[in-house]
């Protein structure tokens, strides 16, 4: 057994037997973890809220690689991003980055641009800096990058012709093509002039900036979403329904004003 000693971010925390509680972390060394908190439950928990979802901290394990489930022996915090806890609408959307996370990554397998884009996007999130919902739609457009899945929205593959009158995205391909090259593949969606840009925009080395300058339709919105979702669908073989996108998508429209603090904790399921 070896202790390590992880930079990390809390995806997920949730109650387990009367004083411990199981811990998901994603981390810059290993990837995603999961731990054991023992003596973490209750007033006097050992760990205080330290490892409450969506807090950078740096944490002990102790670590056997023949088990799944590790042993936390220490945990400091870092940085507990306090002011998402202000928004429910954005912290609604900071749920849904850390949910996804934990469905389509690889555990233990570690990607330093992964957990750089997790920072980068809980910060924009806390910052105000942006649409929440674009800022979610640039970051599944990187993540899907990151995991070998990027996705080009720039001109058609086929032809290099713009996008003009739009065309098709081809989901094995991860690559637009226009109505005259397409390959009538079902594995496609169709794909609008308006959001082939966006796509593009938003998946640019600085596609989470971008989220505070663009401004598209309700449907250009929705059009990328559900081609970006089915993408990654497609290449992780996972049913990704995040609940706490559903639960962001109730609140549009939301006067994102800070508000009651919100209780980001897991709830079991």
């Amino acid at each position: 057994m070896a202790l390590v000693t992880l930079d990390a971010v809390t995806l997920r925390s949730q109650d387990y037997s009367e004083t411990s509680r199981i811990v998901s972390f994603y981390s810059r060394e290993r990837g995603l973890i999961k731990g054991i908190a023992k003596g973490a439950r209750g007033r006097r928990g050992r760990f205080g809220s330290t490892l409450e979802p969506l807090q950078r901290v740096r944490i002990s394990l102790a670590v056997k690689e023949t088990r799944d489930l590790q042993t936390v022996t220490q945990a400091d915090l870092l940085h507990p991003f306090a002011r998402l806890r202000e928004d429910l609408f954005r912290a609604t959307y900071a749920q849904a980055v850390a949910e996804l996370l934990g469905r389509v990554v690889v555990a233990e397998h570690p990607a330093e641009e992964i957990y750089d884009l997790l920072l980068t996007v809980l910060q924009a999130l806390e910052e105000r800096i942006g649409d929440p919902q674009l800022i979610f739609l640039a970051f599944q457009i990187h993540l899907a990058e990151a995991l070998g899945y990027a996705l080009h929205f720039e001109a058609c593959a086929g032809c290099g012709a713009a996008l003009d009158e739009g065309g098709r995205l081809s989901f094995p391909h991860g690559a637009a093509f226009c109505h005259d090259c397409e390959t009538g593949n079902g594995h496609a969606a169709d794909l609008s002039a308006g959001v082939a840009e966006l796509g593009y925009r938003l998946g640019g080395e600085n596609g989470i900036a971008a989220a505070a300058a663009l401004n598209p339709s309700r449907e250009q919105r929705r059009e990328l979403a559900g081609i970006v979702h089915r993408h990654l669908e497609y290449h992780t073989e996972t049913l990704i329904a995040l609940r706490s996108l559903r639960i962001a998508e109730s609140l549009e429209g939301y006067d994102s004003e800070p508000s009651s603090a919100v209780d980001l904790k897991a709830d079991g399921e």
